[in-house]
This record gives structure tokens, C-alpha cells and sequence, in this order.
């Protein structure tokens, strides 16, 4: 699989992030890291990197940008890579102890825009729950992930927890659009008809 670049845009409207995926022209309006860290001795880390399609009149969309298994420093290094190249906004892990062996990777990382912050994944987003809904975007082919599968095929269980702490972060807390600015409301006298 070809390195995935894009780039990120600030404008009055809100962040985007443009770029060719799959051979096609991207919006984004985020792009989320999910990590899961090893819990047990001798098991992979995973990061899966996706990107929410920019449309807000839609349900949303989630095209899959990288994705690494491996040792926990092995993890940590692809994403480095990934926040230079893709540049994801979120670094969502499966829990608040976790959040803390991320802190040391995203405090090399300042100067970098945008600056990737480290989140925990919604309590759901291990179980049963969390399973069905990212079977649902699969279903509905709203998840792109297909091209990725040879990656993640490699350790599906931490993989698959990588995925689900980034779709049920977007889920659960989905984008903003910002919408045209309001003008100020003009003053109106009411009563004063037939005076």
C-alpha cells in the first residue's frame, strides 16, 4: 500500500484535511488514531488511522488511512510517522491509564499541526456494543477499510480494539460543521402601526 499524505487547511469554517486516498481526491473533516496498547505479555499494539469523509448533511463516513501492528515501539514509531504524514487530530486509546504512555509521544510532537491529542475511548468500545456498530458501518459500506485488512489480519484482536476506539470515539462525539455566521438582529419598534 502506497504512504497516504494529506494536508491540513484551518479556515473560518473549521479545520479540513485534503488529500488523494485509493486514488481519489479527500476531504476530511477529522482524522482519529486509534491505539490499542498490549494488556497481556507477548501481544501486539495496534493503530488504525481513519479519516471522517467532510459531509454534513450525511450520516458519516470513515475511510481507513494506515494502519501498524506490531511491538509496542514499533506501534509508536509508525505513529509518529502517521501524525507527519496524515496528521490525525485525535489519539484515542482503550482507557485513562493508557492515555498516560501516550503523553511522552504527543510531548515530542508539539510544534506539529495540528498537534494530536490523546483521548480514551468511550466505556463501550470493547464490548459487544461496540462490535455491532462497526459491523453496521461495515454493512452499510459507510467503513473503508478493505485495503487494510492484510495489516490487520496480522493481530485481529488488537486491531480490531484499534478500530473500534476510533469509530465509537467518532460516534460518540461527532464533528462539528460550522455553519454561516449570523448577522445581528436589527432592532424592530412593534406597535407603532396606525399611530
Amino acid at each position: 500500500m502506497e504512504q497516504t499524505i494529506l494536508e491540513y487547511h484551518e479556515s473560518a469554517g473549521g479545520a479540513y484535511w485534503t488529500g488523494t486516498v485509493l486514488g481519489k481526491e479527500m476531504k476530511f473533516v477529522r482524522v482519529i488514531a486509534g491505539l490499542a496498547i498490549p494488556q497481556l505479555d507477548r501481544q501486539d499494539a495496534a493503530v488504525v488511522i481513519i479519516g471522517e469523509l467532510h459531509r454534513s448533511s450525511e450520516p458519516p463516513d470513515f475511510t481507513g488511512l494506515g494502519a501498524g501492528v506490531g511491538s509496542l515501539a514499533e506501534v509508536k514509531r509508525e505513529l509518529v510517522q502517521f501524525c507527519h504524514s496524515v496528521k490525525p487530530s485525535h489519539i484515542v486509546v482503550g482507557d485513562e491509564p493508557s492515555r498516560k504512555l501516550v503523553f511522552p509521544l504527543t510531548d515530542a510532537l508539539i510544534g506539529l499541526k495540528p498537534l494530536p491529542l490523546c483521548y480514551a475511548a468511550p466505556a463501550h468500545s470493547v464490548g459487544e456494543t461496540s462490535r455491532q456498530l462497526v459491523q453496521e458501518l461495515l454493512d452499510e459500506e459507510r467503513l473503508h477499510i478493505a485495503h487494510l485488512l492484510s495489516i490487520l489480519d496480522r493481530s485481529r484482536d488488537q486491531s480490531d480494539h484499534a478500530l473500534r476506539f476510533a469509530v465509537n470515539y467518532a460516534l460518540e462525539f461527532s464533528s462539528f460543521y460550522a455553519g454561516k455566521k449570523r448577522k445581528p438582529l436589527a432592532p424592530k419598534l412593534f406597535g407603532t402601526a396606525g399611530l
